[in-house]
């Protein structure tokens, strides 16, 4: 009976080590770690009104959702004489980036004439709307709408980020 006591005795003993051992050691992380911001786009419509050789550009709406860019501008590009130049700015009204918007006021459209031959034709507009759609910079502010000329650029518009 001693050496059935001692037999089970050890097997349990064994076991229970065993089991023991089994035990992950590892300390549970309960905290989550902190999560990135999820990347915005910024989306701005205006519209541009040319009245007796003056322009003016008012905002339609902004529009802001979750999403990344998926291609990169490229940073050396630059405008012509009547393209819109966009002028992102911080708090300070100090410039983070330029973006160029082609004139839109002056529309190329593209047609198949009467011979079947296809044709272009330039519209000279006095109404149009456009686009800009960005990467949401957490600095950014103000915008401001600057039309290119020969004489340098005039500023169209200065409007606060929502």
């Amino acid at each position: 009976m001693k050496i059935y006591k001692s037999i089970k005795m050890t097997y349990l003993f064994v076991l229970l080590i065993s089991l023991l051992s089994c035990a992950s050691t590892q300390q549970l992380v309960t905290d989550k770690a902190p999560e990135k911001p999820q990347a915005k786009l910024l989306f701005l419509n205006f519209e541009i009104v040319k009245l007796n050789d003056t322009k003016s550009v008012s905002i339609i709406n902004q529009i802001t959702a979750d999403g990344q860019q998926k291609r990169n501008r490229n940073k050396d590009i630059s405008g012509t004489i009547g393209d819109l130049e966009c002028v992102l700015l911080d708090k300070d009204y100090n410039q983070l980036e330029t973006y160029y918007i082609e004139n839109p006021l002056h529309k190329i459209i593209e047609f198949i004439n009467d011979s079947g031959d296809l044709e272009k034709k330039i519209l000279d507009l006095d109404r149009s709307e456009f686009s800009l759609k960005l990467q949401q910079n957490p600095h950014a502010e103000y915008i401001i709408i600057n039309e290119i000329t020969t004489e340098g650029t005039i500023k169209l518009n200065n409007l606060k980020i929502e």
